[in-house]
C-alpha cells in the first residue's frame, strides 16, 4: 500500500525590483515568459504541486504556495507582513545589476527577523544575459558563503536551472519535516 503524505508550504521570492521574480514563477508554474516588464505592487500568490517519491510505499504531495513580493524598499511595512509565515525562500539578483547581488544579505536579514532562519536559496537570474554581466561566479560564491545559502545561476527566459532550484528548494523544506514527523 502507497502512503501519500500532503502538505502544504510558504513560499516566498524576494529581491530588489527588476530582478525577474515575477518571471521565475511564471516560467516554474507555467512554463512562460514574457519580456515585458510588470511591476509588482503589494504580493501576488501562486501555487504549485510537486510529488516526491521518498521510496517505493511513500509519497510526498506538496503545494508550494509561492509568495511574488515586491521589490521596491519603500514599501517595507508590506513586504515584512508577507513574511509572516514563509518556510523557505528565493532571494533573486539580477547579474546585470550588482548592486542587486549585495542588496541580498538585507532581504535575508529582514527575512529572518521575521521567520528566524529557515532554508534559502540565492538565484543570479538572467543567466542568458552573460554578454552584459556584473557578477561572477567568484562575486556570488563570497556573498552567498556569508548567506550561508546555496546559489543558482538562472534564466526565466530558457528555463536554465528554474525547476531545478524550486526542486532543491522544495527537498529542503521537506528535510526539516520529515526529520520531524
Amino acid at each position: 500500500m502507497i502512503s501519500v503524505k500532503e502538505l502544504k508550504r510558504k513560499i516566498c521570492v524576494l529581491g530588489d525590483w527588476g530582478v525577474g521574480k515575477t518571471s521565475l514563477i511564471r516560467k516554474f508554474v507555467l512554463d512562460q515568459f514574457d519580456d515585458s516588464y510588470l511591476a509588482t505592487f503589494g504580493t501576488k500568490s501562486t501555487k504549485k504541486r510537486i510529488i516526491f517519491k521518498k521510496d517505493d510505499s511513500n509519497m510526498v504531495d506538496l503545494t508550494l504556495i509561492i509568495w511574488d513580493v515586491m521589490g521596491q524598499q519603500e514599501f517595507k511595512k508590506i513586504q515584512t507582513l508577507a513574511y509572516a509565515g514563509t518556510q523557505a525562500a528565493f532571494i533573486v539578483c539580477d547579474i546585470t545589476r550588482k548592486e542587486t547581488l549585495y542588496d541580498t544579505a538585507m532581504w535575508q536579514l529582514d527575512l529572518y527577523n521575521i521567520t528566524q532562519e529557515i532554508p534559502i536559496i540565492v538565484l543570479a537570474n538572467k543567466a542568458d544575459l552573460k554578454n552584459e554581466a556584473e557578477i561572477t561566479e567568484d562575486d556570488l560564491k563570497e556573498v552567498t558563503e556569508g548567506l550561508h545559502a546555496p546559489c543558482f545561476f538562472t534564466s526565466a527566459k530558457t528555463g536554465e536551472n528554474v525547476e531545478k532550484a524550486f526542486l532543491e528548494l522544495s527537498k529542503k523544506m521537506l528535510q526539516q519535516v520529515l526529520v520531524c514527523t
